[in-house]
């Protein structure tokens, strides 16, 4: 007995076999912005629910995505490629002192403002956040000299 989950998609809300929601997830993360894409992948998993079926299972949405052109093996080197791409760096954008604290967020996919209280609160513990925090801001590259 599989875990169901409840997928939004296109619009549309699609009941979702565990393991099919996760390998999609994955799929429509390496394609965050192509909005169009989503809705094409909606589309045919509909069509899969037209037969009788009530649950969307992995096979389905492997199916799905070839049927658009795209392999697993495909995803998996895309994945790896956008795996080995993440650098750790000072964010420019969005900065509030050095650019230290956005960089490392986007470097941990967390929300800055998390990490800006979390050197607050090590900075009232010893000052340590401020050496760590200058630290940082000397040794992390600019994101402009990668871009």
């Amino acid at each position: 007995m599989k875990k169901i989950v409840t997928a939004h998609l296109g619009n549309k809300a699609f009941q979702i076999e565990d393991d099919a929601y996760v390998y999609l997830n994955k799929f429509l993360s390496l394609h965050r912005n192509e909005r169009e894409l989503e809705i094409q992948v909606a589309n045919l998993l509909t069509e899969k629910l037209n037969s009788g079926k009530q649950a969307i299972t992995y096979p389905d949405v492997v199916d799905a995505l070839y049927q658009l052109g795209f392999s697993a093996s495909e995803m998996q080197q895309e994945e790896q490629q956008a795996n080995k791409e993440k650098k750790l760096y000072r964010q420019p954008i969005g900065k509030k002192l050095g650019g230290v604290c956005s960089g490392l967020a986007e470097y941990f996919d967390i929300d800055p403002t998390l990490v800006r209280v979390l050197f607050v609160v090590i900075f009232f513990w010893g000052s340590l956040g401020l050496w760590a925090y200058l630290a940082l801001w000397i040794i992390m590259p600019n994101k402009t000299n990668f871009s």
